[in-house]
């Protein structure tokens, strides 16, 4: 009977232990997750604000060179998404589950799509700052060749108001009346040249609006409620 109990007592203590490790692994397990699950929503946040920045009605009826400005600035503060990815991944190394089980758990799979969506902006970020800054350069070209035309116009306004008029001298009268009938049609030419340009300045925003809008962001979606449970983990653990 003495053999008996001593037998008993033992496996118990066994199986105390063994409920021991198996809830020690589980408690791990849980951490190792919710350290992932905080990393993934850290990104999950930072792809949002940057997605609503790249979509802003704001942003878009800004000047070209404010809007390349912003871009550029936002570009800047991307550099963090390659910190934030590493967590994740870190994170994910760190998981204290089967390896076989990982692509199953929804944590994991929107770590792996929040991943690719951070590729993608940064992808769509460059392509119209490119778009933007060829626009900006081609914009400031323009501004330049109204600049100088509007200066050839008031410098023939001036020829003309400085100019005295002869009171005498017919053919002197004659020959400034058609000088200052070329410099009419020089400043009109000048003039239509501006009208020009002004429109080809409007169209070039509008064109370089449209092309950034066509770089689509694709939508981030929420994070799935619930993805840590004890059920998911002991499954997990011991399938």
């Amino acid at each position: 009977m003495s053999q008996e109990v001593c037998e008993l007592s033992r496996h118990t203590d066994e199986l105390q232990q063994s409920i021991k490790t198996r809830l020690q692994s589980l408690q791990d397990a849980h951490k190792s997750m919710e350290a992932l699950e905080f990393e993934v929503k850290a990104l999950h946040v930072a792809l949002e604000q940057v997605q609503a920045t790249l979509t802003s009605p704001e942003l878009a009826r800004q000047s070209l060179k404010e809007q390349l400005t912003q871009r550029q600035r936002l570009l800047a503060d991307m550099e963090s998404f390659k910190q934030q990815v590493q967590a994740v991944q870190l994170c994910q190394s760190a998981l204290l589950v089967p390896e076989e089980v990982m692509p199953n758990l929804a944590i994991c799979r929107t770590a792996l799509r929040l991943q690719q969506e951070a590729s993608h902006l940064q992808h769509v970020a460059i392509q119209q700052c490119n778009i933007l800054q060829e626009a900006v350069v081609q914009y400031e070209q323009y501004e330049q060749e109204v600049r100088d035309l509007q200066g050839l116009i008031e410098e023939a306004h001036r020829v003309i108001q400085e100019r005295p008029i002869p009171s005498s001298n017919i053919q002197e009268l004659q020959a400034q009346i058609l000088h200052h009938e070329e410099l009419a049609q020089r400043i009109k030419g000048y003039q239509e040249q501006i009208a020009s340009l002004n429109s080809k300045c409007k169209m070039l925003a509008v064109k370089a609006k449209h092309a950034t809008m066509l770089l689509t962001v694709s939508d981030v979606e929420g994070l799935p409620e619930g993805t840590l449970s004890s059920i998911i983990l002991l499954n997990a653990l011991h399938p």
